[in-house]
């Protein structure tokens, strides 16, 4: 499992049903190809994407790939670099 969380402006029912249509964007730049690339890739491996969302909560990405070989039994954190850091909303 891979776990991506931002606390920012969330999506709503709409956007979130919507989010792995390539060119699907909700900026005014960039391509949309994100999490439609990420899901083809991951699919592709044997696993699956799971977005959770809602307004003003932020949104956590779950990336589930298969297992592969024994199980290390612990989890890793990594810290994204400060330029990468979005700072919380409110």
């Amino acid at each position: 499992l891979i776990e991506v969380t931002d606390h920012g402006v969330g999506m709503d029912a709409a956007t979130r049903r919507r989010v792995f249509e390539p060119y699907f964007t909700t900026k005014q730049k960039g391509t949309g190809l994100g999490l439609a690339v990420v899901r083809q890739v991951v699919e592709r491996a044997g696993g699956f994407v799971r977005v959770d969302s809602a307004p003003a909560r932020g949104t956590t990405v779950r990336v589930f790939l298969p297992r592969v070989g024994a199980a290390t039994g612990g989890t890793v954190e990594v810290p994204l670099p400060p330029e990468l850091r979005v700072p919380p909303v409110g």
